[in-house]
């Protein structure tokens, strides 16, 4: 649990560095492939995420916004969640833990379903999330004095 000032403003850094990259409209998250396969056959295609993206979930792991002992499936069918994912308003009230549960949601999606993270990003779920954390950020930073 993050309890000091300067870990939560270190924790949302880790998002919020990612706002201005992932604001560009015409940037890319990643590629489609399809492997070349016999005739007859079927090979299914994969999304490779940039590096970048890459960068961003490790980022995501490492500094706590992927949950552990969370049962993100689950949660993703409430309507709290369904509401975050698909109303701008109320993603922009969420709290700290409530972003983490969207991140850990659609980065856990992609290991199942290949180009759900892209979707999240395609329908501006992810710069909604940083957005958010910009604004907190600003408040714990306000709330403590500022940068050091």
């Amino acid at each position: 649990m993050i309890t000091s000032p300067q870990d939560r403003r270190a924790r949302l850094a880790a998002l919020v560095r990612y706002a201005p990259v992932f604001a560009d409209p015409t940037a890319s998250v990643g590629v489609w492939c399809v492997q070349d396969a016999p005739p007859g056959s079927f090979a299914p295609a994969t999304f490779l995420l940039n590096a970048e993206v890459q960068r961003f979930v490790a980022d995501c792991s490492t500094h706590g916004w992927v949950l552990g002992g969370f049962d993100w499936v689950a949660w993703a069918q409430t309507p709290e969640a369904q509401r975050l994912r698909d109303d701008p308003a109320a993603l922009a009230r969420a709290g700290e833990h409530q972003l983490a549960q969207l991140l850990t949601v659609v980065i856990r999606q992609e290991r199942f379903v290949e180009g759900a993270l892209a979707a999240a990003f395609a329908k501006g779920l992810i710069l909604g999330i940083l957005r958010r954390a910009e604004q907190l950020a600003g408040g714990v930073a306000m709330a403590t004095g500022g940068p050091d």
